[in-house]
Order: structure tokens, then C-alpha cells, then sequence
């Protein structure tokens, strides 16, 4: 295995070490989301390098290095795509993610946010509410979220400049295929394990 696709691995575990630690809490609620938020700041200032430096190597979408690839910049920043499909589908996807920003944020941002608010308040018995609850609001409107993307992305436009209105160093590690994939993977296993908590609820 190429080193870039190694270390774009390694960097990308981090992101499932996160959700461990605000979904199982090992260390107990408060040390364990201090110990996610910490890994989260410091997390760009790892990947992010690691972008700048591979982003003229390898494919943003496929994450290949093998392929001919074009140039093409995502707001600011130069990326190469492979000539043949590549580049098309990470248009409609960029299109997409920016016409419904606001979509996006809200299905993932405020669950995230309830979460970890409430969650921080019940270990500080400020208020109480259910654990099991605060699993279910915080899994199912992400994977709503993130599945959505994963499958509608098609319908944005080829358009010639595009941005991206997040983070994009999370994106190249994998390539935004492969990670669209583990995130339908993911989000559809949450949305089944959701279903099944409503229906005994």
C-alpha cells in the first residue's frame, strides 16, 4: 500500500475515535467529550498539512494516484481528479453541498450540539435527560444527514468553479468516495439501530 494511502487511514481513524468517545464515554461524559473536542481541534492541524502536501498526487475523489488526472480548484485551494468520471462526480457533489449548506448544518451541527450540551448538563446533574435518548437524537439525524448526501449528490450541477462550505481535509484522506461510502455504511447501521429503538419505545 502506497505511503499516502497509509497515512490517509491512520489520520481518517481518528474520526471513528471521536464518535467513540461521545457515543460510549470510557472515561466517563465530561473527560471523555473533553478528551473528542481536543482530538478535534488538533486533528486539522495533522491533516491539513498532510492535504497541502499529497493534494497534487493523488485524486480528491477516488483517492488514486495511478490514473491521469486534471487540476481543478475547490474555492481556493488546487486539487488533481482523474480526467474520466472523477471530475464530474465531484462537481454535482460540490454543487450539491453548497446549495444545501444550510440543510446540511442543521442536520448535523444541531444534534451534535443538543448532545453534547445535554449530555454535559446531565453529568453535572443540572438537568436529566435519557441517555438512550440523547443516542438516538444525535445518531439519527446525522445518518439522516450524511446518507442523504451519500446517495442525492447526483442531482447538483457540473458547475466550473466550485466550493466546498466544510472542512475538506477530512475528505481528502480517503478520498470523497470512499469516505461518502463508510458514512452510507455507518449512517445506514444508525438509522436501522434508531428504528429498532423507536419501535421498542
Amino acid at each position: 500500500m502506497p505511503k499516502i494511502h497509509l497515512i490517509g487511514i491512520l489520520l481518517f481513524l481518528f474520526i471513528p475515535l471521536v464518535l467513540f468517545l461521545f457515543l460510549r464515554h470510557p472515561f466517563g461524559i465530561l473527560t471523555s467529550f473533553g478528551i473528542a473536542i481536543v482530538i478535534m481541534i488538533a486533528h486539522r492541524f495533522v491533516a491539513t498539512p498532510f492535504m497541502n502536501r499529497f493534494r497534487n498526487s493523488r485524486c480528491l475523489w477516488c483517492g488514486r494516484t495511478s490514473r491521469t488526472r486534471v487540476k481543478q480548484n475547490v474555492g481556493p485551494i488546487e486539487f488533481e481528479f482523474c480526467q474520466q468520471n472523477c471530475i464530474t462526480k465531484a462537481k454535482r457533489f460540490f454543487d450539491f453541498c453548497s446549495r444545501f449548506a444550510p440543510l446540511l448544518r442543521a442536520g448535523i451541527f444541531i444534534p451534535l450540539v443538543w448532545y453534547v450540551i445535554t449530555m454535559t448538563l446531565t453529568a453535572l446533574n443540572l438537568i436529566h435527560f435519557p441517555d438512550d435518548w440523547n443516542h438516538f437524537i444525535f445518531q439519527f439525524f446525522i445518518a439522516i444527514t450524511v446518507v442523504s448526501i451519500s446517495f442525492l449528490y447526483w442531482i447538483g450541477k457540473e458547475i466550473d468553479t466550485p466550493s466546498f462550505p466544510f472542512p475538506i481535509h477530512n475528505l481528502f484522506l480517503l478520498g470523497i468516495q470512499n469516505t461518502l461510502m463508510v458514512f452510507r455504511l455507518v449512517g445506514i447501521w444508525w438509522i436501522i439501530v434508531s428504528l429498532i429503538f423507536l419501535f421498542r419505545h
